[in-house]
């Protein structure tokens, strides 16, 4: 028979061990989370890295290969960052070919979704809105979008709203360039 003295014994044996195995699992959450934004960092640096590999195959040809569909570049600028006035960024562009009348914005990704041609299209309005800040007043700006993949969508919703499409041969280094029916301009 269990007396009430030894109840009370194991009550505070539990309390003890409970006390003990919450301050385990505090410090187990507290390494799983540690761990998890090491891996977290690691990941984007091996996708910074994959992104950086993709643009060093597309920004050395596409001038020229864009110079083949009748355009007139002389300047490309890779990674542009955009401020506004009161010094937040507007808009960051991966590559922008440039001569005196027009200029041309890439957005550059290893795969391209139909979300990436959106954010695409929501930049080049920026671009537009803030032509006085970013210096395009005046010039006509034509988009492309490179990838080594293209989901359907986004190959579709890029070419009707008359984006060049590049596609990014991995094996060969090489970009092919797909003219729109219809070129856009913003």
């Amino acid at each position: 028979m269990t007396t009430m003295a030894t109840l009370e014994d194991i009550v505070a044996q539990l309390g003890v061990t409970m006390v003990e195995t919450r301050k385990e699992m505090a410090e187990a959450h507290k390494e799983t989370e540690r761990l998890m934004q090491r891996l977290e960092k690691n990941m984007g640096g091996l996708n910074n890295s994959i992104g950086e590999i993709v643009e060093m195959i597309v920004i050395p040809g596409v001038k020229e290969k864009m110079n083949a569909f009748k355009h007139t570049f002389t300047m490309a600028s890779p990674g542009k960052e955009y401020s506004d006035i009161d010094g937040s960024t507007l808009t960051e562009v991966d590559l922008l070919l440039e001569n005196c009348d027009d200029v041309m914005v890439v957005e550059v990704k290893t795969q391209v979704s139909k979300k990436w041609v959106e954010k695409h299209l929501k930049r080049l309005e920026i671009l537009r809105k803030k032509e006085r800040i970013t210096g395009m007043t005046g010039k006509t700006m034509y988009a492309a979008v490179a990838g080594i993949s293209f989901d359907a969508e986004a190959r579709e919703l890029a070419a009707n709203n008359g984006m060049y499409l590049i596609d990014i041969n991995e094996d060969t280094e090489r970009i092919d360039v797909t003219p729109p029916d219809k070129v856009g301009t913003w």
